[in-house]
């Protein structure tokens, strides 16, 4: 039997209105998302760059998204931002700063040798999933092969996984700085990529390095990273090991994909919706 494409997104729990209406007030009291910034906001990463939050659109702070992701059974998901609709419909994206050092970007991508390195990353992530009694989340290919725009410093792909039957797309763009990369991973159905990935461009336009951070602003003696851009794809760890033949597992939304569960996250995001309608009335 074909295994169709099913949505993973915030929205399926929001759209639940029946099964909100009963945990609402639980939800209200334990929903791990406290803060969450409504547009116009100003939103610091990390103190290199700051991300315009538009109206009709919020940012969560890192405490708030480490919750939030944990909750959808994504673990180890710290010093993250997220970004997207304040519906978060239909989509919503993670971001994350690295200071790995200035990034070289004439490297050539492989997107064969990329993919098996992913796919071996991902299948040893699945330990740490069955000690946690989750499903195993396998990678099953490329949906956009890795491609680089030189003249914004975007790098950017887009995966197709599988976990218990269902198939999830995860896009992600990486932004180099000077003195090292923004991750970006963006989470939608597949139905809606195209229009989400168009959005998260235009977005993503708001998104500035300070002064200094700039990747045009790269100076001799600056730190230099130890990998290229396809260490950014597999994971700068991951990537050092492959070349040393030392492999090491590692579990990340930002390297081998992920799997938002919405359906156990269900009272989380009765609660998550709640508190935008309040903070819209004040």
């Amino acid at each position: 039997m074909k295994i169709q494409y099913k949505t993973i997104l915030v929205a399926a729990c929001l759209s639940a209105s029946a099964a909100v209406g009963a945990q609402q007030a639980a939800a209200d009291k334990d929903s791990p998302v406290k803060n969450p910034h409504l547009g116009p906001y100003t939103q610091n990463i990390a103190n290199v760059a700051n991300w315009e939050v538009p109206p009709k659109y919020l940012s969560l702070d890192q405490d708030d998204t480490t919750r939030l992701m944990e909750a959808m059974q994504n673990p180890n998901v710290t010093d993250s931002w997220l970004f997207g609709p304040q519906s978060l419909e239909p989509w919503f994206a993670v971001v994350s700063y690295d200071s790995t050092g200035h990034v070289m970007d004439g490297e050539k991508l492989d997107a064969d040798a990329i993919l098996k390195q992913l796919q071996e990353g991902t299948e040893a992530s699945n330990e740490e999933r069955r000690k946690r009694g989750w499903q195993e989340l396998h990678l099953v290919g490329w949906q956009t092969p890795p491609h680089y725009e030189a003249d914004t410093k975007r790098l950017s792909w887009a995966t197709i996984s599988e976990s218990g039957g269902q198939r999830v797309v995860n896009y992600t763009t990486k932004v180099l700085s000077r003195t090292g990369v923004a991750s970006v991973t963006l989470v939608t159905e597949p139905a809606r990529l195209d229009g989400a990935v168009a959005d998260l461009k235009t977005q993503l336009n708001q998104f500035q390095f300070k002064p200094g951070e700039k990747y045009s602003e790269f100076k001799e003696g600056d730190k230099v990273a130890e990998y290229g851009l396809t260490g950014l794809i597999v994971g700068g760890a991951a990537a050092a090991a492959v070349k040393s033949g030392a492999w090491k597992w590692f579990v990340g939304i930002l390297a081998a994909g992920w799997k938002v569960i919405a359906g156990l996250a269900l009272a989380a995001f009765a609660g998550l919706k709640s508190l935008l309608s309040r903070k819209k009335t004040q």
